[in-house]
This record gives C-alpha cells, sequence and structure tokens, in this order.
C-alpha cells in the first residue's frame, strides 16, 4: 500500500508540475474541439468568396496534429510513471518538456502561417486570388511527397537518402513542418547515422519524435515512437 501510495503521489505532483506548461495547448485544442462547428461555419462563410479558400480544412488539419501530439505526450508519460526508479526517468521528463515547448511553437507558428495567408489572399486582385491558392496547395504536395520519402528513408535506416529528400522539401518549401531543421540534423549526424546498426538511430528518432515530429503521417509516426522507445 504504502508503495502504490508513494507512485500515486509521485505521479501526481508529476502532473503538478506539467500543468502550467500544458494549460495553453490543453486550452487551444479544447477550444477548437469544443467550438470547431461554429469556428467552421463562420470561417465558411467568408472564404469562398474572398479567399478561395478552405480555411476550415486547415483547422482541421492543425487539430489532428497536435491531437497526435498530445498523444505523444500521454505515452510519454506513462512511459515515465512507469520508470519512476529507473535511469531512464530524467530523460523521458526532459523528452516531456521539450515536447511541450515544440507543441507549443509548432501551433503558434501554423496559426500564425493560416493568419497570414488570409491577409496576402485579401490583399491580392480577385484574379489572381485562385492562381495563388492552387500554386501553394501544388507546393505543399510536393513538400509532403518529399518529406514522406526523407522519414520512409529514415525507417529504413539510409540516411543519405533521407538527407537528399529532406532537402528536396526544404528547397520546395523552407518552412514546411520541420523539414529544414530535420535536414539540418541528417547533415550534422550522417557519419554516426552511415551504419544501419548504429546505436544512433534509436536516438535519432526519439529526436525526431519529442523535437521534430509535427506533420508526421500517422504510420510514420507510429513506427518513429517504436524506434524511440529503444533509446530508453
Amino acid at each position: 500500500m504504502a508503495d502504490s501510495g508513494g507512485k500515486d503521489y509521485a505521479l501526481g505532483r508529476l502532473v503538478l508540475d506539467y500543468i502550467k506548461a500544458f494549460m495553453w495547448p490543453v486550452v487551444a485544442i479544447i477550444v477548437v474541439l469544443i467550438y470547431q462547428d461554429d469556428v467552421r461555419q463562420i470561417l465558411s462563410e467568408r472564404e469562398v468568396d474572398i479567399f478561395g479558400l478552405r480555411i476550415g480544412e486547415r483547422v482541421e488539419q492543425i487539430e489532428s496534429q497536435a491531437m497526435a501530439e498530445i498523444e505523444d505526450l500521454r505515452l510519454l508519460l506513462e512511459a515515465q510513471q512507469a520508470a519512476l526508479d529507473a535511469e531512464a526517468a530524467p530523460e523521458l521528463r526532459a523528452d516531456i518538456e521539450t515536447k511541450l515547448q515544440s507543441l507549443e511553437n509548432n501551433l503558434s507558428r501554423e496559426i500564425a502561417r493560416v493568419q497570414v495567408e488570409q491577409q496576402a489572399l485579401q490583399a491580392a486582385p480577385p484574379a489572381q486570388r485562385q492562381i495563388t491558392v492552387e500554386a501553394e496547395g501544388n507546393r505543399a504536395s510536393r513538400a509532403a511527397a518529399a518529406e514522406r520519402r526523407g522519414f520512409e528513408a529514415l525507417l529504413d535506416r539510409e540516411v543519405r537518402t533521407a538527407l537528399q529528400a529532406f532537402e528536396e522539401a526544404r528547397a520546395i518549401w523552407p518552412d514546411y513542418h520541420n523539414v529544414a531543421e530535420i535536414a539540418r540534423l541528417l547533415d550534422r549526424q550522417r557519419e554516426q547515422l552511415d551504419s544501419p546498426d548504429s546505436p544512433a538511430w534509436p536516438q535519432l528518432y526519439r529526436e525526431i519524435l519529442t523535437r521534430y515530429s509535427w506533420g508526421l503521417p500517422e504510420d510514420i509516426r507510429a513506427e518513429i515512437r517504436a524506434g524511440a522507445e529503444r533509446a530508453y
């Protein structure tokens, strides 16, 4: 009983430690979840006539990505609870803090990007708006395809192929998700990652999961999670 009570107390302290940092992202997500229909209705009344762009779809994408990030946090918290008396606990705590900061930064960036896009389209001549929307959609599709090739190469432990793909994604759209950050990370570590058997690979997956996971396709995220578990 004493041991159980101690673990409950430790978990309670852990939750309290993170409430302050976690509150802003949680509130943001709750607002989106509760008011998403109202928000989308308001946006849809403006977006087609003014922007020619489905901003509601962007809100849905941001919401989906944020929820995936929160699921990562839940799993990290569970892992830390299971490792309260193990050497991995401090590392997990540091990763949770990094993940929280990454979530806040990415949410802020994505919201700011939507606002900038809205303002740019509103300022553009009406004849130019649809052309701009289609060009941006094409650019996003090409960046996403290169990004996915990069992640698939990482899962195959082919660092040079992955670096080439992320560099391609960065050339197409430097601010797309975390492609620029991942390209720089791979460039720094490519020698350590040259061998598929290198112990640097689980550490790489861990860093991607905690710092650079915004925009990960769900199937890729699941495999990155599994690879990161071996780093602790």
